[in-house]
């Protein structure tokens, strides 16, 4: 995941925050709180930095995140200040550690999105990746990631690009790659194709997501300046038979392609485990379906 399934979940809240109706009497101004929730099933567990943690059994992914309207004034250059704060957990079934049994990974973040001129967000995260577990690398790695998005929507529409860049920062403790040597940093350079079907008379929305890390070659610890290549598909279905008083509800389904181009990312699975006694795997497809909820 990590704050992939986290963004893509905000992207999707503030959309339809954007356009629902206030609650209350007609007078009542809008929400100025708002949430969203996730629980997916993955067959593996990779991160978007190509390192694979676990592929043994099926994987469960755990988002839940509150934004607060901090700000709003649509006749200045800055339209919108959000803050955003939740957390995030992976439960591996093939884990049965002593103490925490399946629960592998647990990680918070914190971070604010600035919209300008309602199509660019400016986004800063700070998020500490912790492992509950008593084996492997307990200690916490320290991270903060600034974004930059662009919603092409309202130009294209049906379709939307979405392009984005990221720069990710490890400043404290362990690799978040395993052989990297922290207190580095690479970048993602991405783009999700989106496809509305409403207007083909389908409830559903297609994206792809798309992009490839690059980097100083001491953030993989060595081999070359590129990390991973990622490409797949995801179908969101609205559950409009929830009624909204519940929120907005939807079932999720797709699978995501990975070609991690370091080497290093390939000999780290030997360390995590998901090498499975050979020397590790350099293409890897993941298959997921999950139910998603905002309000």
């Amino acid at each position: 995941m990590r704050l992939h399934l986290a963004l893509a979940s905000l992207s999707c809240l503030l959309a339809i925050s954007g356009t629902a109706l206030a609650q209350g009497a007609p007078s009542d101004p809008p929400s100025a709180i708002h949430g969203f929730n996730d629980v997916t099933l993955k067959s593996d567990y990779i991160t978007p930095r190509g390192l694979l943690v676990t592929n043994k059994e099926l994987t469960t992914q755990i988002l839940n995140g509150l934004v607060l309207d901090a700000y709003h004034n649509p006749a200045t250059p800055i339209d919108d200040i959000s803050l955003v704060a939740g957390i995030w957990n992976d439960l591996d079934a093939a884990q049965n550690d002593p103490k925490v049994g399946p629960w592998n990974e647990f990680d918070w973040f914190v971070g604010a999105n600035f919209e300008v001129n309602k199509i660019w967000t400016l986004g800063v995260t700070y998020e500490p990746f912790l492992n509950p577990a008593t084996t492997g690398f307990p200690a916490t790695e320290h991270n903060v990631e600034f974004s930059l998005k662009l919603d092409d929507s309202s130009l294209l529409a049906p379709i939307a690009l979405h392009p984005y860049a990221k720069l990710f920062y490890n400043f404290a403790g362990p690799s978040p790659v395993v052989f990297g040597i922290g207190h580095t940093f690479d970048v993602e350079l991405g783009v999700v194709p989106t496809l509305d079907l409403h207007p083909y008379n389908v409830a559903a929305n297609l994206t792809a997501p798309t992009w490839i890390t690059v980097g100083p070659s001491d953030f993989w610890g060595g081999g070359g300046n590129a990390g991973v290549v990622s490409t797949g598909l995801t179908a969101t279905f609205p559950l409009d038979f929830v009624p909204k008083q519940y929120g907005n509800w939807n079932f999720h389904i797709g699978f995501q392609y990975y070609h991690l181009i370091n080497h290093n990312l390939v000999l780290a699975q030997t360390i995590t485990g998901a090498a499975g006694g050979g020397s590790g795997h350099r293409d890897i497809v993941t298959g997921f379906g999950g139910i998603g909820m905002n309000f």
